[in-house]
């Protein structure tokens, strides 16, 4: 009998006085956590890893983080999700499901969705924060990878996340598309590129003119990517970026994020460890 998950991950960090540390790091099957690795501070920051560089189809993975009050944790995926053919169109699952406490930060930098010629696939994200917690999640979508090249001959692909802060919904965002039936160059999709990516914020502290620092900053960098920040119904924002190439839309990404820790939250700089190259090739 087939378990539930092929891989898991659940992980709890707390917090001793100044200092957080991981409380629990637990996987099974296909899922991987690294060790520890070393930030500028005492935050602790780890990568989470697929075994076989991608998903198969039909499986499903499930990661559940837990941010205890004013703990402060930073997960990144150590490569892009690779969602591979799905011959009988099962669908392949990642469930998300975090939990932040009073006052919390979560860092959850999350590589693109790559899906192969013939594959489906959809994630769902939940995350519940209670009071004076904070958010950052990063995600993506590309125009896939096929033996001729062609973008967009994948099947449907699903992204849904819902955030909740101090019991209230404040981010409900669901990306479904369907390139056999969708128009993916047309206005409202891809407009004619080949790689989407988001940030989204979640502070309370962000306002107006926070969307309008951020703005003037980008606004600096040479960059062919398209971009649009906007400012949520309450505490929070969203970047979204198109362009031709996923390592341009990382650096403007990295940018951003990096402006908002570094000048806006006064955090230290950050630096994750993780080589572009591979963004490269595909560019």
């Amino acid at each position: 009998m087939k378990e539930k998950y092929d891989g898991l991950i659940d992980m709890e960090f707390a917090a001793r006085g100044n200092y957080s540390y991981a409380k629990k790091t637990w996987r099974k099957g296909n899922s991987w956590i690294s060790f520890r690795i070393p930030t500028t501070g005492e935050v602790p920051y780890y990568f989470l890893i697929t075994t076989g560089g991608g998903y198969v189809a039909g499986e499903t993975y499930r990661e559940q983080i837990k941010v205890d009050d004013n703990a402060h944790a930073i997960l990144t995926t150590q490569s892009p999700t690779y969602i591979y053919v799905c011959p009988h169109k099962e669908v392949t699952h990642q469930e998300n499901e975090f939990q932040l406490g009073e006052n919390a930060v979560l860092e959850f930098y999350q590589d693109e969705v790559i899906p192969y010629k013939g594959s489906y696939f959809r994630q769902a994200t939940t995350v519940n924060m209670k009071k004076g917690a904070k958010l950052i999640f990063t995600d993506g979508l590309s125009s896939g990878w096929s033996p001729d090249q062609k973008p967009f001959q994948y099947g449907t692909i699903g992204l849904k996340t819902t955030i909740n802060y101090d019991g209230q919904l404040v981010y409900n965002d669901h990306m479904l598309v369907d390139p056999e039936s969708d128009p993916m160059q047309e206005i409202g999709y891809f407009e004619g590129k080949q790689n989407f990516n988001s940030v989204v914020i979640i502070d309370e502290n962000i306002t107006q003119k926070t969307v309008e620092e951020l703005r003037d900053y980008l606004d600096q960098v040479e960059t062919d990517v398209h971009y649009g920040i906007s400012l949520l119904e309450k505490d929070g924002l969203v970047l979204r970026l198109l362009s031709e190439s996923s390592f341009e839309n990382h650096k403007l990404m990295w940018e951003f994020i990096s402006y908002y820790r570094e000048k806006i939250l006064n955090y230290p700089a950050l630096d994750l460890r993780k080589s572009d190259h591979l963004e490269r090739e595909r560019v």
